[in-house]
């Protein structure tokens, strides 16, 4: 498994453990290549990065089956530590998740 599937895997794997965000299972992760990047602290640090995009949800249908209602999911962006492989947070449009799952 290269290091970008193991990063996927994980990042799958903490998704249905905190059940804080769902993903979008028909859109594949996207795992960039390591690269440097400003965190949000203002730090520097070498990171994998994975978009992925959220459930789209209230999907209202008519009398017909006809789509009347839609709210289409967002893109979401996991940053993993470069050398750990570990999470370090979740940047989405509205902020960010943690890793212990709190916003």
């Amino acid at each position: 498994m290269t290091t970008k599937e193991q990063i996927i895997e994980k990042l799958k794997t903490w998704l249905t453990t905190k059940k804080v965000i769902s993903y979008e299972e028909g859109i594949p992760l996207n795992c960039w290549n390591k690269e440097l990047k400003e965190l949000r602290d203002g730090s520097e640090k070498e990171v994998y990065v994975v978009s992925f995009k959220t459930k789209s949800t209230n999907i209202e249908y008519n009398e017909k089956g006809e789509v009347i209602s839609f709210f289409e999911g967002m893109y979401c962006f996991a940053y993993f530590d470069a050398d750990t492989l570990e999470l370090l947070y979740i940047h989405k449009k509205a902020g960010y998740i943690e890793v212990d799952g709190s916003y």
